[in-house]
């Protein structure tokens, strides 16, 4: 390689030396087995470390330490074994304790992101952690071999001249700094494996292509595809393109002796490095790649899959690939992947111009002896079957990942800078450097991201001294926890909204038991709303280990599921709760007596209220209330009465309505008096809104005709609101009393 291509150049140097870097804080970012899919993974490695064989699937849904992953091949894994061979992994029961609360492959959770239970995202670097850690390195190291055959594969596939120079690196670059390859790469994933492999194999291609034929080269590309077909099924990808790489250059160098070497020493290669294992599936799962038995296992698909479910989980797919962090459910600022969409468009538009150019200029054929346009076609021959690939596995299991597109970045990334360099040299010169700029602002954000949104997923609340003056002061015990305070945002709330609210916890020691928090939003009814179990903390807590006499912050958005259609004052019930045994703690005062339930105001609720039916109101001609409101109607029916009000303005305060009836001598014989259902705060000029009032009479009362007024007073101080009546009352019609 060196021979042919030069050293290594420093550009690219300087960039792998940065691509480590960042990947190991990504790596101290995110705690063990919280990247995607590592819990397995490293399940899958431990059980062949003990058991120096490889487990047998049952789709029984009995779980185990490797899950879906034991259908995988075994080459990573065994690799990954063997690093690990020097640790005591008996601590690892402790660190992988599952969060049963946690909200896995749910991008942008507010709350229990971990899918175990850490007493501290960093702890001390021994036993299993250590082992994480040790393969994580090796994987970073793979990484560093992905890159630069990135950066080979490019030098290969551009156009020479000095107006494509840049093109190689910027396409390492793009593989170095996508936030998403680096925190794969900074994991323990089977994909780093298969990933480099594959891109040492399409660089050999390239070459293969190019320089024709050598046994040496035809049995490096054989052994590494064998080895990555050993890897992961992504591997078998390459089968085909080699393959046809390989009539390309037989038809055109008239070397039928150097296509058959090639194509049996990638058959004697695989069925000697990797066939046992396909054999393996065949006998044990009567299946040749044990798809079937590892989507049993992952869960298959509950619907079918067709062109619109692949185009509802597009997005998905495509934040996946730029970055989403943790067991699939930690998003980076939206603003990002609306950049890099920005910038997929640009490279597809620039590499089609590039292609329609190369067309115009010269139609393809065999004998051309320029590999530029065939090196493209076959790139792009990888990322189309790999594609596909992804797209067969997304179809029967849910895995609409992005990732699953990083075993063919040495096409991908390649033909993505080429589109971009020809791109831009069409615009003015100011112009021409943008992509080395983008390319640097792009590594300068994958530095930010670990700190800005993978690590503060995982770190564990701050305790206070004090409780905050913010917040609102109350107490309730719950057997060893204390609750000191709460903060809710009272605002107006609309069906899908999510509701804030904050609660101050102090823990008067360490309970036995780990218990679960719930918070459930309740209607007018009671009936739940919306709800959120979680352990304190957001899923980082536990009751069994937190620290007693601090007091801890717990922040939670409980979304409003549950919509009806009216409006009304919403409520939050807290409490708490022990999952094994489904059984409740007793809230309780300062002095030990119990209290009930624990429920806070938290905002009011709008639904899509329907409008008011006016044939079942005795119209009036419009009165108003100050500024803000104003009657429309009302129906009586007996000591029952209904009035429709009309908002005409927000008001400013919360405001009941009186409703009185009158002797003749203005004396009260009757009074309903009721605020409406949603408080007056929470209304908003042209709604309308139905408030219900229930007489009760003074004993005895005379039979006859009473007058009935009503209006609007502020509870607080007693003030009526304005209206152009008497004492601010309006007359609305009379009552009879039998």
């Amino acid at each position: 390689m060196q021979r042919r291509q030069g050293t290594y150049p420093p550009g690219l140097i300087a960039l792998v030396l940065v691509y480590a870097a960042l990947a190991l804080i990504y790596a101290w970012a995110t705690p063990i087995f919280e990247a995607s899919d590592e819990l397995w993974h490293f399940g899958m490695a431990e059980f062949i470390r003990e058991n120096q064989d490889l487990p047998v699937q049952k789709p029984d849904g009995v779980p185990t330490h490797w899950e879906q992953e034991g259908s995988q091949p075994p080459l990573y894994y065994t690799l990954a074994a063997a690093l690990m061979l020097p640790f005591d992994l008996s601590d690892a029961d402790d660190h992988r304790q599952l969060n049963p609360h946690a909200k896995v492959g749910v991008p942008g959770a507010l709350d229990n992101k971990n899918i175990v239970l850490h007493d501290t995202p960093h702890p001390p670097l021994r036993g299993t952690v250590f082992a994480v850690y040790t393969v994580r390195i090796f994987s970073i190291a793979l990484g560093m071999v992905t890159v630069c055959a990135v950066y080979f594969t490019a030098r290969l596939a551009v156009p020479e001249g000095e107006r494509w120079k840049n093109v190689p690196l910027l396409a390492a670059g793009l593989a170095a700094f996508n936030p998403m390859f680096l925190f794969i790469s900074a994991s323990l994933n089977n994909d780093n494996l298969v990933t480099a492999l594959n891109s040492v194999v399409i660089y050999l291609m390239l070459q293969m292509l190019r320089d024709g034929f050598t046994f040496p080269r035809s049995l490096a590309i054989s052994l590494l595809v064998a080895l990555a077909t050993l890897t992961k099924l992504s591997g078998l990808v390459l089968v085909p393109v080699v393959a046809l790489a390989g009539v390309l250059v037989a038809v055109r160098q008239r070397n039928l002796r150097g296509l058959i070497t090639l194509g049996a020493s990638m058959l004697v290669s695989w069925l000697v490095l990797a066939g046992w294992w396909y054999a393996r599936n065949v006998l044990l799962y009567h299946e040749l790649f044990g798809i079937s038995m590892m989507v049993n296992v992952a869960g298959p698909r509950l619907e079918p899959f067709r062109l619109s479910t692949l185009l509802a989980e597009f997005e998905g797919f495509r934040i996946a690939f730029w970055g989403l962090f943790g067991t699939v459910n930690v998003l980076t600022f939206d603003v990002f992947y609306r950049i890099m969409d920005a910038v997929t468009v640009a490279a597809v538009i620039g590499l089609s111009l590039h292609f329609a150019a190369l067309l115009r200029k010269r139609p393809l054929t065999l004998p051309d002896q320029q590999t530029h346009p065939l090196a493209l076609l076959l790139l792009a021959l990888v990322l189309v079957i790999g594609m596909v690939s992804v797209i067969a596995w997304t179809a029967q299991t849910y895995a609409s990942q992005g990732r699953l597109l990083f075993p063919y970045l040495a096409a991908l990334c390649p033909l993505f800078a080429l589109g971009l360099a020809a791109l831009f040299r069409r615009l003015p010169r100011p112009f021409v450097r943008l992509p080395q700029i983008g390319l640097a602002l792009l590594a300068l954000f994958a530095l930010m991201v670990p700190f800005a949104s993978i690590a503060p997923a995982y770190a564990l609340p701050r305790p206070l001294t004090a409780l905050p003056e913010s917040a609102n002061p109350v107490y309730a015990r719950y057997g060893d926890v204390e609750l000191l305070g709460y903060e809710a945002e009272l605002q107006r709330y609309r069906p899908g909204d999510e509701v804030t609210i904050t609660l101050y916890w102090r823990p008067q020691a360490p309970s036995d038991r780990d218990y679960s928090l719930y918070l459930h939003l309740l209607d007018q009814a009671g009936g739940v709303m919306g709800k959120v179990d979680t352990y304190p903390g957001g899923g980082k807590l536990r009751t069994t280990t937190w620290t007693v006499g601090v007091i801890y912050r717990d922040e939670y958005r409980v979304r409003l599921e549950q919509t009806p259609s009216d409006a009304f004052l919403l409520r939050m019930l807290v409490g708490w709760w022990h999952v094994p045994s489904v059984t409740t703690l007793e809230a309780v005062d300062e002095g030990g007596a119990p209290i009930g339930s624990v429920v806070f105001t938290v905002g009011g609720y709008v639904g899509d209220v329907a409008l008011v039916d006016a044939e079942d109101f005795t119209p009036v001609e419009p009165v108003q209330f100050g500024e803000v409101v104003q009657l429309r109607g009302y129906r009586l029916q007996g000591a029952r009465l209904w009035l429709w009000w009309e908002s005409t303005g927000t008001p400013d305060s919360d405001y009941t309505v009186f409703a009185q009836a009158l002797s003749e001598s203005r004396i009260v014989v009757g009074q309903g008096d009721a605020p409406p259902m949603l408080p007056t705060r929470y209304w908003r000029r042209g709604e309308n809104y139905i408030t219900f009032h229930q007489f009760t009479f003074n004993d005895p009362v005379e039979p006859g005709l009473y007058p009935l007024i009503i209006g609007w007073y502020r509870p607080s101080d007693f003030a009526r609101v304005d209206t152009d009546s008497p004492d601010d009352a309006y007359v609305l019609t009379t009552m009879q009393l039998p």
